[in-house]
């Protein structure tokens, strides 16, 4: 290959050669023909779709000293050559983005009254015209719509609605649309046989698809993924993170043969092999289109309706796809949607039940209201039943069994409980150690035990007592005599360690 890129290499140097916008060649040369050209034209479109190879083709032709039959420029005549290789300086390129202001536009339009050095006209190709300041495009105004004798305007954007409407209304406006994936293929087919490269066709259609009808993207890919003069679906597969044809069909006769589990684990395999899941779904989106506009043309209405319903459900795991944790995760949430959609239904409110505990100064349990028949516990959980006496003289073993230092600490706030069913409650003082307790980890961790210790499963619930209560528990008479030694919990607590 030469030190050029393929995709300068290769722009279109006559008419002939520009693909993928016959709408703009064929009335651009027609304009030639008739002598009826505009001061001012607006070239629009998504990038490397030809805007910039255009204009300069434009500009070639209105200079050309010999212009051919159909508008052609005779690429051997001085001006032809300059242009081709950008050394005529009555072809002059700017690129708004680098000259924004209102002091670079007044420096082009004095320029402007000076006659051509060498051509017949002067052609100022403005690139990226909406970066425009407001007062760029207010100084350009009356320029762009009574310009000089012999001197043409050709606007190149990405984002037309960017440019102002004055602007856009003293111009011919010309709308350059995505190529196509045959006509990128045939280009991309032509350049490799110019170039001595053995590409297969399936590796060409995937940088087709892949660019999304930007032709200079898809020569530029084209020329990064040949290696040794050649050029593999499976060397472009791994470097792009492509699927492939086969793979779309196959997913997609997953969801047409209803086969969920089939489906997840063939997203589970594209994802080992690093497939870019934001770009497999636009092409499973594509297929589904090309699905449901099949159905329509074939009077199918119920097929096309289930089809609409798939690509919604899809629509939105694409939407999703960027911001994922998990890259996989909408996919497989989309497939379990659409194929078990009974399975993925909002989940009722759990009902709360509050249990009021009445506070006393005895040291008794708390009675608690009963509870309605159908709401019992023992009812729900099944097994046998624990019973206030039971947890008072298991109590110490299960303290002693929690490994948190936080929740053993809250857990000596305890000043009461009582039990319904497998429904303990634990009575605090003070609003920190219950919120501690009824944290989930703490909690779960607590109810473990418990059930380990008492053999039954339990739920732990909780309520705050406002009046100092002797605790149903009894202390060893040794800890009762001397207060409690919390130096070791603590240091646990903040991974520090206790030092005499």
């Amino acid at each position: 290959m030469s030190d050029v890129s393929l995709y300068r290499k290769f722009r279109p140097q006559t008419f002939a050669n520009l693909v993928g916008q016959d709408h703009v060649r064929v009335t651009l040369t027609n304009a030639l023909k008739k002598g009826h050209l505009a001061h001012a034209y607006l070239f629009t479109g998504p990038r490397g779709t030809g805007k910039t190879s255009t204009a300069r083709l434009f500009a070639k032709a209105i200079n050309c000293l010999n212009l051919g039959e159909n508008a052609e420029p005779c690429e051997a005549c001085d001006i032809c050559q300059d242009i081709t290789i950008g050394r005529l300086i009555d072809v002059i390129e700017i690129d708004a983005a680098s000259n924004t202001g209102v002091d670079d536009m007044r420096e082009l339009i004095d320029k402007l009254h000076f006659a051509p050095t060498r051509a017949r006209n002067k052609v100022y190709i403005v690139d990226e015209v909406h970066m425009l300041s407001k007062g760029a495009f207010n100084a350009f105004l009356k320029t762009l719509e009574e310009p000089p004798a012999n001197v043409y305007f050709i606007l190149a954007t990405t984002e037309s609605h960017k440019v102002p409407e004055t602007i856009i209304s003293r111009c011919q406006r010309f709308d350059f649309k995505r190529i196509d994936v045959k006509t990128v293929m045939t280009r991309l087919s032509y350049i490799a046989q110019m170039e001595g490269i053995a590409a297969e066709d399936e590796a060409l259609e995937m940088i087709a698809r892949h660019v999304d009808g930007g032709l200079r993207d898809a020569i530029g890919l084209f020329e990064q993924l040949v290696v040794n003069n050649k050029l593999t679906k499976e060397h472009v597969r791994v470097i792009l993170g492509v699927a492939g044809s086969s793979a779309i069909e196959h997913f997609y006769g997953f969801l047409s043969a209803r086969d969920a589990n089939g489906a997840l684990k063939f997203i589970q395999e594209l994802y080992e092999e690093g497939v870019d899941f934001v770009q497999f779904t636009k092409e499973i989106l594509e297929k589904m289109r090309a699905e449901m506009l099949h159905a329509v043309e074939s009077k199918k209405m119920d097929e096309a309706g289930a089809l609409i319903g798939m690509i919604e459900i899809f629509q939105k795991a694409f939407d999703q796809l960027k911001n994922a944790m998990i890259v996989q995760l909408p996919l497989e949430v989309a497939i379990v949607k659409y194929l078990n959609p009974g399975a993925v239904q909002t989940a009722p409110p759990v009902p709360t039940v509050l249990i009021p505990v009445a506070v006393k100064v005895t040291p008794t349990p708390i009675a608690p209201p009963e509870t309605p028949a159908q709401l019992q516990p023992e009812k729900v959980m099944g097994g046998k039943t624990i019973t206030v006496e039971d947890l008072k003289k298991e109590w110490p073993r299960i303290t002693e069994r929690i490994k948190t230092p936080k929740l053993r600490i809250s857990l000596r706030d305890v000043r009461n409980f009582s039990v319904v069913g497998h429904i303990i409650t634990l009575a605090f003082t003070a609003k920190f150690h219950q919120d501690s307790i009824m944290e989930s980890a703490s909690r779960s961790e607590l109810e473990k035990i418990i059930e380990e210790t008492l053999g039954v499963s339990v739920k732990v619930d909780s309520t705050l007592e406002r009046v100092e209560l002797h605790s149903p528990i009894e202390h060893h008479e040794e800890t009762a005599s001397a207060p409690p030694d919390f130096a070791d919990d603590v240091a646990a607590m903040f991974g520090g360690e206790v030092v005499d």
